[in-house]
């Protein structure tokens, strides 16, 4: 599993949306806490130190100054009501000067308002929530306006609202960790709103699309044979069933079922599996009392010294580390 870092910096906006937020952060806190060793962390910021009040209210403390970006990948500027008042001379200065400062820069929401009238959009195509389409193309003629849910740039992205939020860093997740990780973050969520790889293509927003797929993605939460071969192995976690027979239960072939996964999550079942009953002994070792033994049982590895080796090749780490303190396998 590749480990690439990201860091975010989320620069807040008074009038933001808690859900639009809500949609680019919790996929990246679920992604973090899997056993996948990724590294994904991110800060706060507003553009003046002082905390942001969301569109309902609600008020975001930041915990990081906007600046210095030293080691931050990805700059997040959202954005949502009243974002017109806040395209005033300091902020756009702001976002001019930061643009320098860091690899990738995200607009969601109404943020790409914010980065056209910076400046930082020229000759690109962008797009931006629906309800700003007909306002943003009036102020910015030069931009090629999309009404793709992301359109992912050389160094800039811009989405649309929270589905689309979500659409985006899933895509982010599925490009630089694999498939396997957009698939599970998905699916902890229930989503179900078409490609966890990324909907740009082809996919306007404000259209229901459940069965719209890019080139390469997963269909909505994957295709329905996937779904029930994975319902599967769920259920069969404690004594693992095999591949077989969960090929027969899902109505295909076991040429089929490695074919799917191939296509899907890009890895055979028989490591899909294994990787499932891993991740559920490691929430065993980290959120229970339970010895190795029993965690091993109920995992379906033969014994402890099975599931310990296995897990070390996997994540390259013994077991006994995720255990919390004051805990002992």
């Amino acid at each position: 599993m590749p480990k690439k870092p990201f860091s975010f910096r989320f620069l807040l906006f008074d009038g933001f949306s808690n859900m639009v937020l809500a949609s680019v952060l919790e996929p990246l806190r679920a992604a973090r806490n899997m056993p996948f060793g990724l590294d994904l962390s991110w800060t706060v910021a507003t553009p003046s130190g002082e905390p942001a009040r969301s569109s309902s209210g609600l008020v975001m403390v930041p915990d990081s100054r906007l600046e210095p970006l030293q080691g931050v990948t990805h700059l997040v500027v959202v954005s949502g009501y009243g974002v017109h008042d806040h395209g005033n001379a300091a902020n756009l200065a702001r976002l001019r000067r930061v643009r320098k400062a860091v690899p990738v820069m995200v607009g969601v929401d109404s943020g790409p308002w914010l980065l056209a009238a910076a400046g930082l959009l020229k000759d690109q195509e962008a797009t931006i929530h629906w309800q700003e389409f007909g306002a943003f193309a009036e102020a910015f003629p030069e931009i090629s306006l999309s009404k793709q849910r992301f359109v992912v740039g050389k160094s800039v992205i811009t989405c649309g609202g929270a589905a689309s939020a979500m659409d985006m860093v899933l895509s982010l997740l599925r490009e630089n960790y694999g498939p396997s990780v957009a698939f599970e973050v998905s699916n902890l969520f229930a989503f179900d709103g078409g490609s966890p790889s990324g909907r740009a293509a082809g996919v306007s927003q404000g259209v229901a699309q459940g069965v719209a797929q890019a080139p390469g993605g997963l269909r909505s939460r994957g295709s329905q044979k996937l779904r029930i071969a994975v319902r599967v192995m769920f259920e069969a976690m404690e004594k693992p069933v095999p591949l077989s027979e969960i090929a027969a239960r899902a109505s295909i072939s076991l040429r089929s079922l490695n074919r799917i996964f191939a296509n899907e999550l890009e890895m055979p079942p028989g490591r899909y599996y294994q990787m499932l009953r891993l991740t559920r002994a490691r929430d065993l070792a980290s959120e229970t009392d339970l010895s190795l033994n029993q965690i091993a049982f109920r995992t379906g590895f033969s014994s402890a010294a099975t599931l310990s080796r296995a897990f070390s090749a996997h994540y390259g780490w013994p077991i006994s580390q995720t255990r919390k303190p004051g805990r002992r396998l």
